[in-house]
């Protein structure tokens, strides 16, 4: 019954695994519409008014805001902070854009080759994509006769993350994550903004855009994996912490409330599995964390199963999809995402020295 902090010592744990599991949760999820439309119920929905997609982004969500927390305490700086979190995101994103747009795309697109890179659409795909904002699901006369058209709707969860990340730097740059007083203040006034949002929300009293209901929605689990880093000194790791957890859940069933009291059950229980069965992470670990490769690469390739296999099953697509999606997941971990990893810190180094020549360049031209 150890607390957070104390099993952050011990690296074996089962993060590694419980994302894996969180992509999966996105592939099997995404198999229903993408196999039979858009209007095909995915599974949860109907039980929780949570799908098992949105369940594994969830899971992301608090593991995220959990380790992102403390990857700004353990940075030297802003520009380390920066830097680690592009080269997570950024080259595995910008490989699965360039793949998708320049070799899956005119190898199924009803164009032509010529016409196809005639059209702009495949270059704004690419830029609009890096941008991450609006996010373009679409390349020209690719998969439009699929029951779900589209090529990687998996990318939209990213906008959000980055805005994450964006808040927990600025409150790190502002000192609000070094002082406990401080970091409760922001959560007495999040959890406030987000229950008053949802409420004025649900009565039609508010009109927000579908980008703030996004980022309010999705941030919450972001923030509850904050809460449990930034108390993680008195959170202790307890099976019956795990069930109380749940017995209240279960008692807020069916009400306003129940989808968050969810949400913060299954965010502790994903904490305490993941530090509870280090025999397990010692075996998984030896791997790599292939999580972020399959979230990106199984929506392309559920596609590409439902374009060459017409009237494939959700449990078919689930079958074959999976051990397809991990062949690129696997090879980008390896040769994309960890050598990146590896060279952060140098690459972070490299960056604030030049950043702090341009500063003493401003300065000593300004003093002229």
């Amino acid at each position: 019954m150890a607390n957070l902090e104390e099993s952050l010592n011990d690296r074996q744990n089962n993060f590694n695994f419980i994302r894996m599991v969180a992509a999966f949760f996105v592939l099997v999820s995404h198999a229903y519409p993408l196999s039979r439309g858009a209007g095909e119920v995915e599974p949860l929905v109907a039980q929780l008014g949570i799908s098992l997609g949105g369940l594994g982004v969830f899971t992301f969500f608090c593991i995220s805001g959990f380790f992102i927390s403390l990857s700004y305490q353990r940075s030297k700086n802003a520009v380390d902070f920066v830097v680690a979190r592009f080269l997570r995101l950024y080259p595995a994103l910008l490989v699965v854009l360039v793949l998708t747009a320049c070799v899956i795309g005119p190898f199924f697109s009803n164009l032509n080759a010529h016409d196809y890179f005639s059209s702009p659409e495949v270059y704004s795909y690419l830029t609009a994509n890096l941008k991450l904002k609006s996010i373009q699901f679409q390349l020209p006369g690719l998969f439009q006769d699929n029951p779900y058209p589209g090529i990687n709707g998996s990318l939209w969860t990213l906008y959000y993350e980055v805005l994450l990340y964006a808040l927990v730097l600025v409150l790190g740059i502002l000192g609000v994550l070094k002082r406990l007083r401080r970091i409760t203040v922001f959560f007495v006034v999040y959890f406030s903004f987000y229950f008053a949002f949802k409420f004025l929300l649900q009565g039609e009293l508010i009109s927000p855009g579908f980008q703030t209901r996004t980022w309010v929605q999705w941030s919450f689990a972001f923030v509850v994996g904050m809460l449990l880093y930034a108390y993680r000194f008195n959170i202790r790791l307890d099976y019956r912490i795990v069930g109380t957890c749940w017995l209240v859940t279960i008692f807020l069933y069916p009400s306003p409330v129940f989808v968050e009291a969810f949400v913060a059950a299954w965010s502790y229980t994903v904490f305490w599995f993941a530090f509870n069965t280090q025999w397990f992470a010692r075996q998984f670990n030896r791997l790599g964390d292939y999580s972020y490769g399959l979230y990106i690469y199984a929506f392309p390739t559920q596609e590409i199963l439902a374009h060459v296999w017409k009237g494939i099953s959700p449990v078919a697509m689930i079958l074959v999809a999976l051990p397809l999606a991990l062949i690129p997941a696997v090879l980008s971990w390896h040769f994309i995402e960890h050598p990146c990893i590896l060279r952060k810190r140098a690459i972070a180094e490299r960056l604030s020295q030049s950043l702090a020549k341009v500063a003493r360049m401003v300065t000593q031209y300004s003093t002229r």
